[in-house]
């Protein structure tokens, strides 16, 4: 994979959740009901490894926003990107579920 191909990260969401933004600035967290999710992180082409993994696991990034649990699995068209995040987030590596909601 080159240095400006395009990088996606699929993460299994059984935790999902729905943000509102008031008019005041506030910020409504709802869950979700229970289901199997798939968020799908798309970085812009040519983002390093290190910045999209801070990307998805900082606190306040991409995955605490769309999600109140830990992904019950991850798959990646970068497959270290992928295990890193398996790593980190003590989960399975697979393949997406394409029955799955987005």
């Amino acid at each position: 994979m080159g240095d400006d191909e395009q990088v996606v990260v699929y993460l299994g969401n059984r935790a999902a959740v729905d943000i509102r933004r008031g008019d005041d600035g506030t910020v409504t967290r709802t869950p979700l009901p229970e289901g199997r999710r798939c968020t799908t992180v798309r970085p812009p082409a040519g983002t390093s490894l290190g910045e999209i993994f801070t990307t998805i696991t900082a606190p306040g990034g991409a995955w605490a926003y769309h999600s109140d649990g830990a992904p019950a699995w991850v798959a990646s068209t970068n497959p270290a990107v992928a295990q890193f995040l398996a790593a980190h987030y003590r989960c399975e590596v697979r393949d997406p579920e394409p029955d799955e909601e987005g």
